[in-house]
């Protein structure tokens, strides 16, 4: 059996550019503090989104058959972190959250939402489940297209940012920046209750 190219980039290039918690989050941080200094909340989601596809890829049988039993863990902690994401894109923003930290632009943000992110695991599982399940026997095929993967997913959460920073200068008025972050809230509420759902 064959991979079928065109369904991986179908599949790949809609869940990865659509909205999501790290998409999301990358349009506000650009909003907020400007692509370059959202460059280090992206390089920790580019580094978990990799790790997160090489154990998808490599332990597909394993995590599949476990899913059931971790699903209700990873859901409650993606709703959480989701929540915690939506306040911090609508909090107030005086001088106490002007520090890289407060602002939630540290590597580690981005890392550490990769590992509580159903979208992405989700996404790792179904890609190398299904799409990608001849490249589950080799661990080098496994490697190979999960970087091709993560390189689809900086580019997608660059173009996020490059949004939020572009707005930026456009929403100078603190009226409509506060309506922008508000349709970012309702995305991030709309996918914390599309995980309560499944």
């Amino acid at each position: 059996m064959g991979i079928e190219l065109l369904p991986v980039l179908s599949y790949a290039l809609v869940s990865i550019f659509t909205p999501g918690p790290n998409n999301i989050t990358s349009s506000s941080l650009g909003m907020r503090v400007g692509y370059p200094r959202t460059l280090r909340f992206i390089g920790g989601v580019v580094t978990g989104f990799f790790c997160i596809m090489v154990a998808t890829g490599l332990l597909t049988e394993l995590l599949v058959s476990a899913y059931d039993r971790i699903a209700i863990v990873l859901k409650i902690a993606g709703v959480a972190y989701l929540l915690w994401i939506a306040w911090t894109v609508v909090r107030p923003q005086g001088k106490k959250h002007a520090s890289p930290v407060a602002s939630g632009t540290r590597y580690r943000d981005g890392l550490l939402l990769q590992f509580v992110n159903p979208k992405v695991i989700l996404f790792g599982l179904t890609m190398y489940a299904t799409l990608l399940a001849p490249l589950a026997k080799s661990w080098l095929a496994v490697v190979i297209s999960a970087v091709l993967l993560t390189v689809l997913s900086f580019c997608s959460t660059s173009l996020w940012a490059l949004l939020g920073a572009g707005i930026q200068r456009f929403i100078a008025n603190p009226k409509v920046r506060f309506a922008y972050s508000l349709v970012l809230v309702g995305l991030l509420l709309y996918a914390a209750w599309s995980i309560v759902a499944s």
